[in-house]
C-alpha cells in the first residue's frame, strides 16, 4: 500500500509539474507574441518618422533659393551638392526591415 501511495504522489507531482510548465510556457509564448507585435509597431512607426525626415529635407532643399546672378558653373555645383546631400539623407533615414528585426530566421 505504501508503494502505491508513493507512486500516486510521484505521479501527481509530475503531472502538476507538467501542467505548471505548460502554463508557464503558454504564458511566455503570449508575452513573446505581444513583444514581437510591439517591436513591429515601433519599427513601423520609426520607418514613418524616417520617411517624414526625408520629405522634410527634400522640401528644404527645394525651397533653397539660388543666389542672385548665379553662374551656370555655380548652379551646377550647388545642384550637385544638393543631390549628394539628399542621397546622404536617404541613406541615413533609410527604412529598417521590420520583419528581420522580429524574425531572426529571416536575416541573411
Amino acid at each position: 500500500m505504501k508503494i502505491a501511495a508513493a507512486l500516486t504522489a510521484i505521479f501527481l507531482m509530475l503531472g502538476g509539474s507538467v501542467a505548471g510548465s505548460y502554463f508557464l510556457s503558454a504564458s511566455a509564448v503570449r508575452r513573446a507574441t505581444a513583444n514581437t507585435a510591439s517591436i513591429t509597431q515601433l519599427c513601423r512607426a520609426g520607418n514613418e518618422a524616417r520617411a517624414q525626415q526625408v520629405q522634410l529635407w527634400a522640401h528644404l532643399v527645394t525651397l533653397s533659393a539660388a543666389p542672385p546672378r548665379e553662374t551656370a558653373e555655380a548652379r551646377a555645383r550647388r545642384e550637385h551638392l544638393a543631390a549628394g546631400f539628399l542621397t546622404y539623407v536617404r541613406q541615413v533615414f533609410a527604412p529598417k526591415d521590420c520583419a528581420a528585426i522580429t524574425d531572426p530566421g529571416s536575416k541573411p
